[in-house]
């Protein structure tokens, strides 16, 4: 699905902004073709492009070939897919997605189907594609979603009749394990964070923050104090940092997560120590390099937190698990259940209740027993 929140169509030109970028992109569209221009943040300029596109549709000048021309007959899957990944994924997708798209299909699918014509790959094709990767022990089923894209498009710009990736989701989805959810307990976690206080003081606050909040990685990454406010006691989510790629969080939606006291007290310290530095700004990085940058996730995950683990004799647990953790202790303290889905930013209860729900303590005994 396009990725907008305002539109005008007149003659098969649209505009639309892109959420994640606050880009305005005008769409043309023509007898099954379709092609994108980039505008800017101006959307008077956007509307004043969509005119000049709409004069050009009219008089057939539009170049819907983006300077390549899709022959299609002799179009393979390789060429697609590389049109598809610059000229139509990395618009309409985040950054992050459009790398994993890009190493799904670089890794899984050119090797074997590259030189294929697109539209000679069949549905049992797909599946069974699908059932050998499956049967090495990967999850596909993000494997399927981009494959399913990719052919999308091509029914969308009326190169393909059907998608051969379609109506498998079931399938696999319901022969899939659920990825094991890993937690650390509350001893385990107070074990860590005062190894690090002790021995990792660099980082010690990094893992607090990370370990009381839920934020993912990314988010931590791009964390400035503008964000920390002491006096609502909270911490705006407004910002994601990835693959040296700024982004608006996973939701696109700011959310504010509550501090504990604790961390409000080491977040201060932390804070008043970054004053003294004569280039602080409120924009400044929470956690940064000795270049004001973001600190190298690399060398945190198996230069530290890696090793602390082993050391330490603690389950290994991924950064991301630690949000899983956080979750999962709220929950076995009582937090009720709709706290934590605004704590996490889950855009859905269902969501959260699907990835802890089991986390909750049992009332069910006692229920149980009150019936004798």
């Amino acid at each position: 699905m396009r990725d907008s929140i305002g539109k005008e169509n007149q003659m098969g030109v649209q505009i639309y902004k892109q959420k994640t970028s606050g880009d305005w992109y005008v769409w043309i569209t023509h007898k099954g073709q379709r092609t994108s221009r980039k505008i800017g943040e101006d959307k008077k300029l956007a509307m004043k492009a969509a005119k000049m596109y709409r004069e050009q549709l009219a008089l057939g000048q539009v170049d819907f070939s983006n300077g390549k021309k899709l022959d299609k007959e002799t179009l393979t899957f390789g060429n697609f897919c590389n049109d598809y990944l610059e000229n139509v994924a990395k618009q309409r997708l985040k950054h992050n997605s459009w790398i994993s798209y890009k190493n799904l299909i670089d890794l899984h699918l050119l090797p074997i189907w590259k030189d294929r014509p697109l539209n000679s790959i069949t549905k049992q094709e797909v599946k069974t594609l699908l059932l050998e990767k499956q049967a090495t022990g990967i999850v596909v089923n993000n494997l399927r979603i981009c494959i399913s894209a990719v052919f999308a498009e091509a029914v969308e710009r009326e190169i393909l009749v059907v998608n051969p990736a379609h109506g498998l989701g079931k399938t696999f989805r319901r022969h899939e394990a659920k990825k094991h959810t890993q937690f650390l307990s509350k001893e385990q976690v107070s074990i860590l964070l005062d190894a690090a206080k002790q021995e990792n003081a660099e980082y010690y606050t990094f893992l607090l923050v990370a370990f009381r909040t839920g934020m993912r990685l990314g988010e931590l990454l791009a964390l400035s104090w503008d964000c920390v406010n002491f006096e609502t006691r909270q911490i705006a989510v407004r910002r994601s940092y990835s693959h040296a790629h700024w982004d608006t969080p996973k939701s696109h939606k700011i959310r504010f997560i509550d501090m504990s006291d604790g961390l409000i007290e080491t977040l201060k310290r932390r804070y008043e120590k970054a004053k003294q530095l004569a280039d602080f700004k409120k924009t400044s990085l929470v956690f940064a390099d000795i270049n004001g940058d973001p600190i190298n996730d690399n060398i945190f995950r198996r230069g530290v937190f890696y090793k602390m683990l082993a050391k330490l004799n603690l389950p290994k647990i991924r950064i991301h698990d630690i949000r899983h953790t956080y979750a999962s202790l709220l929950l076995q303290a009582n937090a009720p259940i709709h706290y934590v889905k605004e704590q996490m930013g889950h855009s859905s209860i269902t969501t959260t209740v699907d990835l802890y729900g089991h986390c909750q303590p049992s009332q069910n005994r006692t229920v149980l027993n009150s019936l004798d």
